[in-house]
């Protein structure tokens, strides 16, 4: 650590390498997956032009995702080449879009994603990023989607190769529904910041129409309607008696669930991040002390899941669903309330780590709360149980922009020396994720 940031030699950018390969060389199979079987057979039924016309009337919009999908099913090795640069892509936009306004290096920043990247819910990054099927559907398209808009908030000059690139990169970003709902607003956002400051080109703009003009094709396809009655039917035959409230319950549940779970380990590396930083906040100390309190509550129910240890996690006590039975019994209510108001203590602690530039601050909370929507988003959709893990990804990421700049405070407030250690335990924690997830 220096004054200036972190300055991380080329062993950082090394072991990420190393690890992703790893990952891809050992820890993913060959074995198609649930939906990888279906879309195997599709090619044998259909020319490939004739299932992206039947899959717009009758399925979905994805049509780019989808023809990438059918082939890529049959030649796994070349998939898992692509998957590992996303991995790498991801990563690297992470990095890029953290370290604005700070001292942070691009290899540092880049490396810390990655630790956090490998930290979330293992389930997450199977499903969203390890998967093939699911990887192409969620990784890929947030690592495009969050490299579209470095241009738009990162001050370094960019070509004009970046630049279509970035165009492109959107377009595809688009076909993912649910990116597309967080990805248009906030491009639109960022646009009209740019507009007022003086600074938007004719890149941008471009960008800005192309995205929207796909997440139109894509959010208005014939075959959405259709899939939504049929999974309805299939996953959650009474959803169209629940009402807003009701969808809104459902959504606070996914939360609350989500990061109840004591696998969750980005959020157990936010929430000691945030106590570290809880008391330079200028919160009034009571406050102070009820945030620290159910911060050091949701810490312990990481040490409730190991085997040996008396109690029960919070995790195992929460309904799998806040609809039927469970709407009569309140205990199962309150549980999941606390849950729910336990990410929201997290939300409060992780932006008021940023009490010196109060717009920073601003800006931190409205990233964690836009990755929470996105989650609680799910709660309007009948396949709310059966997709919400992968939907889940949004989130964290979200929140792992946050850690990237939470990390960058800790020796801003407690010296460079504290900032050392607190990365050092991060990166080995990382190693041994890495080490899990490739070996076993």
């Amino acid at each position: 650590m220096t004054r200036a940031g972190v300055r991380w030699p080329a062993w950082g950018l090394a072991w990420v390498l190393v690890s992703v390969a790893c990952i891809h060389l050992f820890g993913v199979g060959d074995a198609p997956i649930a939906d990888d079987r279906y879309f195997a057979t599709m090619l044998s039924q259909y020319t490939l032009q004739d299932y992206l016309v039947h899959r717009y009337h009758t399925w979905t919009g994805r049509l780019p995702i989808e023809a990438v999908l059918v082939v890529l099913v049959h030649h796994t090795w070349v998939w898992r080449v692509l998957n590992a640069l996303m991995v790498l892509l991801l990563c690297h936009a992470m990095g890029r879009l953290a370290r604005v306004g700070t001292g942070l290096s691009q290899g540092g920043a880049m490396t810390l994603a990655f630790a956090l990247f490998v930290s979330m819910t293992p389930q997450i990054t199977f499903e969203a990023a390890w998967w093939l099927t699911g990887s192409l559907n969620y990784l890929w398209p947030v690592a495009l989607g969050l490299w579209s808009l470095v241009p738009l908030l990162d001050r370094t000059p960019c070509g004009w190769p970046q630049r279509l690139g970035c165009c492109l990169a959107a377009m595809l970003a688009a076909y993912c529904d649910q990116l597309a709902l967080v990805l248009v607003p906030l491009t639109l956002g960022l646009f009209i910041w740019r507009m007022r400051q003086g600074r938007w080109s004719g890149w941008d703009l471009a960008q800005v129409l192309l995205l929207c003009a796909n997440a139109a094709f894509a959010l208005s396809a014939p075959g959405n309607a259709v899939r939504y009655l049929q999974e309805q039917g299939m996953r959650f035959p009474n959803f169209a008696d629940q009402d807003v409230w009701d969808k809104l319950r459902i959504g606070l549940g996914l939360i609350g669930r989500a990061f109840a779970d004591p696998r969750n380990y980005l959020a157990t590396v936010m929430e000691v991040l945030a106590l570290l930083l809880l008391w330079g906040s200028p919160l009034a100390r009571g406050l102070r002390v009820v945030l620290a309190v159910v911060l050091l509550i949701a810490l312990a129910q990481v040490l409730l899941w190991l085997p040996g240890v008396p109690g029960q996690p919070l995790y195992a006590l929460l309904p799998a669903r806040l609809d039927g039975e469970a709407t009569w019994q309140l205990s199962r209510y309150l549980r999941s309330a606390w849950a729910a108001g336990s990410v929201g203590a997290l939300v409060v602690a992780c932006a008021v780590a940023f009490w010196p530039r109060p717009r920073e601050a601003a800006r931190m909370g409205g990233v964690l709360l836009l990755g929470l929507a996105s989650l609680g988003m799910m709660g309007f959709s009948p396949t709310a149980y059966l997709s919400g893990m992968r939907i889940a990804f949004l989130c964290a990421v979200a929140f792992a922009l946050v850690g990237i700049r939470l990390l960058v405070r800790v020796p801003q407030v407690h010296g460079a020396r504290a900032g050392q250690v607190v990365v050092a335990l991060l990166l080995a924690w990382a190693s041994w994720r890495v080490g899990q997830t490739a070996f076993y």
